[in-house]
This record gives C-alpha cells, sequence and structure tokens, in this order.
C-alpha cells in the first residue's frame, strides 16, 4: 500500500492511499496521525472509499508533518566513513530531533540568509508503527509501519567541522513523496538502489544492501536511547557522495534542482532557493 499527504486547497492536508491515477481521501491530517490511530491502522487506510481526487490535481505535503522524533543515523555506508575521515562506527551514531518540522517531496529548499557549508544526501527512511522500547534486532522489523525517502539539508556549525561528525542544524528535510507499507518492500528495505542528483549531475550512487548497521539493527539501537512511537522517523545514513560538491568549489546555489531517489520507494525533486530576510 502506498499512503500520502496530500494539499487539497490552501489551507488543507489529508493523508491518502494513492491508486494508480488517483487517491482516496482518509480523514486524518497526514500520515503520521493515521499511524499515531492506534492499531488497525492499516485496514482502516485499505477500506476507505471516500473523497476521491486525480493525482494531476495534487500536490504532496509533508508526509508527517512534525514527527514527534527524529533519530538520525551519522554515517552508515563505508565510503562515506572514508570519505568524511572518520573510524568506522562499531555501533551506530545517533542524533535526536524533537518537534522537527518537514517538507513535501516537491517543496523548495530555502537557504540560510548568511552562506554555509551545507550537507545534503539521500537517505532511506522508515517510519513507527507501534511503541519500541528495548527490542531486540530480531524483533525490531515487526515495528516498521513502512519506508519512504528523505533528504536532510543541514548546515554545519564550526569552520573546521567535518561530516558526519560535529553538530549540525537542520535548513530543510524533505521527506516522502510516499509511505510504502512494508508488505511492498524487500524485508528490512535492503537491495534497495539509491542516487543523489544536482542539477542532473549524479553525487550519490549506493544500494542499501551497503548499509554499516541495517535497519534491524538500527532500530534496536535506538529503541535503547529512546522510547520510539508511532510516527516517528529514523533515518539510516546518507553515501557517500555529496562532499564531491564542497571539494570542487561548488555548493547548493539557488536555482538548483536536488533529485534524491531510492527505486521502488520515490522520489524527492527539491528546488534550492534563497530565504528571506528575517
Amino acid at each position: 500500500m502506498k499512503l500520502s499527504t496530500v494539499r487539497l486547497g490552501r489551507d488543507r492536508t489529508a493523508a491518502a492511499r494513492l491508486q494508480k491515477k488517483h487517491c482516496v481521501v482518509l480523514p486524518y491530517r497526514d500520515v503520521g496521525a493515521l499511524i499515531a490511530s492506534g492499531d488497525g491502522w492499516q485496514d482502516r487506510a485499505a477500506a476507505e472509499s471516500g473523497e476521491r481526487h486525480r493525482l494531476d490535481d495534487i500536490s504532496y505535503g509533508p508526509l508527517i508533518v512534525q514527527p514527534g522524533k527524529i533519530v538520525s543515523v551519522g554515517s552508515n555506508f563505508a565510503a562515506r566513513v572514508r570519505e568524511t575521515g572518520q573510524p568506522l562506527p562499531t555501533v551506530p551514531v545517533l542524533s535526536v530531533r524533537e518537534g522537527a518540522s518537514t517538507v513535501g517531496a516537491h517543496d523548495d529548499i530555502r537557504l540560510p540568509t548568511v552562506e554555509k557549508e551545507l550537507d545534503w544526501g539521500v537517505e532511506l527512511a522508515l517510519v513507527i508503527g507501534r511503541r519500541a522500547c528495548g527490542v531486540t534486532a530480531e524483533t525490531a522489523l515487526s515495528h516498521v509501519a513502512g519506508y519512504t525517502v528523505l533528504n536532510d539539508v543541514t548546515v554545519r556549525s564550526g569552520p573546521d567541522a567535518d561530516l558526519g561528525s560535529g553538530p549540525s542544524a537542520a535548513v530543510a528535510t524533505a521527506v516522502g513523496p510516499a509511505l510504502i507499507t512494508v508488505e511492498d518492500v524487500p524485508t528490512g528495505g535492503r537491495g534497495l538502489t539509491m542516487n543523489g542528483l544536482v542539477d542532473g549531475r549524479v553525487r550519490q550512487k549506493a544500494n542499501t544492501s551497503e548499509l554499516i548497521f541495517d535497519v534491524a539493527t538500527v532500530i534496536a539501537h535506538a529503541s535503547t536511547v529512546v522510547t520510539l512511537l508511532p510516527g516517528d522517523l529514523i533515518t539510516t545514513g546518507t553515501p557517500a557522495g555529496s562532499l564531491t560538491g564542497r571539494a570542487s568549489g561548488a555548493s547548493l546555489r539557488p536555482g538548483m534542482e536536488v533529485v534524491t531517489a531510492i527505486k521502488g520507494v520515490g522520489e524527492l525533486r527539491n528546488t534550492v532557493v534563497r530565504s528571506f530576510s528575517q
């Protein structure tokens, strides 16, 4: 099943079940609210047969407008570890953001008003479907609602901060366009091709089978650090390649288009624009 949050006018968003040419609107403001509605959310989403809209007539809002938390994994590809000059991790290195907002699959990425070095990258993300606290890797996947694509654009703080280490601040977290429920994705999200492009140039290319710590291991470890609740997002790390622009003197600039895609899961296509002055 494929679920999205769609915009239906200026101030209205709704979770929706996507069909081939239309979507069926669900009585929840976003996919996160649907999942948080409790046991049986999949059955309710599949059974709804109400308001319909042609896909050509809607736009995609943030999949989960404001996740309770986003748990991010640091460098989780060997090539990324080498690229950043960090030691190979022995456990997933996690950061947790609470109350973070997100943007939609085709929304603009607004740059900071002061020029900064930015990190970005394609990531496989998963949405928690039921509470997880201290779970094992053997049972972790039973807590997953589904998978989506995420591009976390962050600004590095400190002139010597390298990617994969040190603090960062979110500029925009693009998520979507859809949640693909677990029955329609290979177990643990393995074997999926990932690509990141800037203005049509491939900067990242990898496969989720190359993750140092697989999805089940990441969930199990995260659940020992925080209690994971329905609607929480977990990112699994970005591949090498997004440093290429910095090394060549290029960076994200207004007018650039960033495409982050995972085969069988979805594609984000976001344009970089300059923020309005505060």
